[in-house]
C-alpha cells in the first residue's frame, strides 16, 4: 500500500532512486516515500548535502505522473533540542528521527537509555513547524542490550502528547519485524497510547536501505493496525496531511 521511509544511494540506500521507485512499482505499493538522511549530527559520508538537495529534488520529480504509483519527496530530518538544519527546497514531508542527544553521541553504548532519549525527544519535537512524522521512536532497541524496549510512563506520554499538540504524525516502521524484534517500531502499545491521547497521523515506513527490502512488511502493520481498529494512514503531498484508507481484509 505504502512505504514513505526509503533511503536511496542520495545518503545510506545500496540503491537508486529508479531501482528502489521499480522495487515498490513491483511490491505493488500505491505511494512510496524517499527519504534519505539530512542530519548535522551524525556522520557526513551517509548524509545528503545541502548542495545535493536540489538535484535529489530533481531526480524524484522526474517520476511525476510516468509510473503507476504516487511518487512522494521526503527527507529523514535529524533533529535533536539545539537545532534542526532546513533544506532549502519544500519537500512533501519530513520523518523527524531522534538518533542522537546533545553530550552523548552514543547512545547505542548505554544499557538503559530510555529516560535520556525520550528527555531530549520532548525538548526536540518542539522545533518541528512543517507537517510529517515522528520516525521509528524505539529503534534503539536494535542496539542496545536484549532489545529492552521504553516502558509505560510520563515521559512516553509527554512525548507523545507533544506530537499532537503540535501536528506531528507517528511513523509506523516495519523494520523492527525486519530485524527480528517481532513487532514494529514503536510497539503496539505505543502506537495505541498515541491514538488514546487523541492522535490519528500515522503513516508506515520500511526503512528500507535496499531496493528489496521496500515495502517489507507492510503486510504485518496493516494488520496490526486494521486490529487496533486504524481505518486509515497518513502521508504528505506539497506540505499537507492526505488520508489513505486501510482496504478491508478480503
Amino acid at each position: 500500500m505504502i512505504d514513505i521511509h526509503n533511503h536511496t544511494t542520495f545518503s545510506d540506500g545500496r540503491n537508486t532512486v529508479e531501482q528502489v521507485i521499480q522495487s515498490a512499482v513491483e511490491a505493488g505499493l500505491q505511494v512510496i516515500g524517499l527519504s534519505d538522511h539530512f542530519d548535522p549530527y551524525v556522520c557526513q559520508e551517509v548524509c545528503l548535502q545541502p548542495e545535493q538537495i536540489n538535484g535529489y529534488l530533481k531526480k524524484i520529480r522526474s517520476f511525476d505522473g510516468k509510473l503507476p504509483i504516487k511518487v512522494l519527496a521526503g527527507l529523514e530530518l535529524g533533529l535533536q533540542s539545539e537545532g534542526i538544519l532546513l533544506p532549502g527546497e519544500e519537500m512533501d514531508y519530513y520523518i523527524y528521527s531522534v538518533h542522537t542527544v546533545p553530550g552523548r553521541p552514543d547512545l547505542k553504548s548505554l544499557e538503559d537509555p530510555w529516560e535520556i532519549y525520550l528527555k531530549e525527544a520532548i525538548l526536540a519535537v518542539d522545533l518541528i513547524d512543517r507537517p510529517g512524522f515522528f520516525g521509528h521512536l524505539d529503534f534503539l532497541r536494535r542496539h542496545i542490550p536484549f532489545g529492552r524496549p521504553p516502558k509505560p510512563g510520563p515521559l512516553i506520554d509527554r512525548l507523545l502528547m507533544k506530537l499532537v499538540s503540535n501536528h506531528v504524525g507517528l511513523e509506523v516502521n516495519t523494520s523492527g519485524w525486519m530485524y527480528g524484534l517481532g513487532d514494529p517500531s514503536p510497539q503496539s502499545w505505543v502506537i495505541e497510547r498515541y491514538l488514546e491521547l487523541g492522535g490519528n497521523l500515522l503513516t508506515i515506513g520500511s526503512d528500507s536501505h535496499r531496493a528489496l527490502q521496500v515495502g517489507k512488511y507492510s503486510v504485518q502493520a496493516v494488520s496490526l493496525l486494521r486490529g487496533i481498529g486504524v481505518k486509515e494512514v497518513f502521508y504528505c503531498e506539497n506540505g499537507s496531511y492526505v488520508p489513505f484508507r486501510i482496504l478491508e481484509e478480503e
